[in-house]
Formats: structure tokens, C-alpha cells, sequence
């Protein structure tokens, strides 16, 4: 007897647990993806303004962001790679070039956006190379 009320708590915590377990999962997944995005472009812009080269983030693959991201200078060479994010994760955006005083090789602003079922992300890049989490405003 005392073991089925054991078995029953058990699966009762676990009904209420394993829920908010996948939530929290699924926002670090999204929070990773979006930090890496924006730690990738100020490693770009950084670079670019110690080595006052052209440095380019782009996806690794011709216009899908969803196999991960790289940054390369001018000569081509990949100095940061990034992963692909988790398949729940949607990354989007134009391909940033910084050029060596930092500014940008898009006029007005930019975004480069990170989405999964639930949460969107922007990161916001203006045409000074100054970069920020969310909207442009």
C-alpha cells in the first residue's frame, strides 16, 4: 500500500513538473541562440575595428541561418563559428559586413531576429555599428 502512494506522488509531481522542465528548456535554448547572435556580431565588430579590416557575419550557408553563423575578414578565413541553433529556433537577417571604424555596410538600421513558437527577439544593428537587444528606438 505505502508503495502505490509513493508511485502516485511520484507521478504526480512529475505530471506537474515535466511541463515546466520542457518550458524551461525551450527558453535557454532560445536565449542561447540569441546570445550567441549577438555575441557573434560584436566579436565582428570588434575585430574589425582592432585589425581595421572588414570583417562580415553570414550564415554558413547561402542565406540560412538555421546551420549556424561565422565570421569571416577579408581574406575569407573564419575567425568565429557558431553552431546551429536547436531546430525550435528560426534565425533570420541580412548579411553585416563592419568595416574597420565600426560602422556598417547597411544605411538606416538592421535586425537580425531570433524566434521560436513562443518569444521573437530582434537585435537591433544602426548604420554606426552600435548594436542592442530589441527594437530600434
Amino acid at each position: 500500500m505505502e508503495l502505490l502512494v509513493v508511485l502516485a506522488i511520484i507521478g504526480i509531481l512529475s505530471s506537474v513538473g515535466v511541463p515546466s522542465y520542457n518550458k524551461f528548456v525551450e527558453q535557454g535554448r532560445f536565449s542561447q541562440a540569441t546570445n550567441d547572435l549577438y555575441n557573434a556580431y560584436r566579436f565582428a565588430r570588434s575585430e574589425a575595428i582592432k585589425t581595421s579590416s572588414p570583417m562580415t557575419l553570414k550564415p554558413k550557408t547561402v542565406s540560412d541561418w538555421s546551420d549556424g553563423w561565422e565570421v569571416v575578414n577579408s581574406g575569407n578565413d573564419i575567425l568565429l563559428e557558431v553552431k546551429k541553433p536547436h531546430a525550435s529556433i528560426e534565425v533570420s537577417g541580412a548579411e553585416i559586413t563592419v568595416f574597420g571604424r565600426g560602422s556598417i555596410n547597411i544605411a538606416g538600421f538592421t535586425f537580425l531576429t531570433v524566434s521560436s513558437a513562443s518569444r521573437t527577439s530582434s537585435i537591433c544593428v544602426l548604420e554606426s555599428g552600435q548594436s542592442k537587444k530589441g527594437a530600434c528606438i
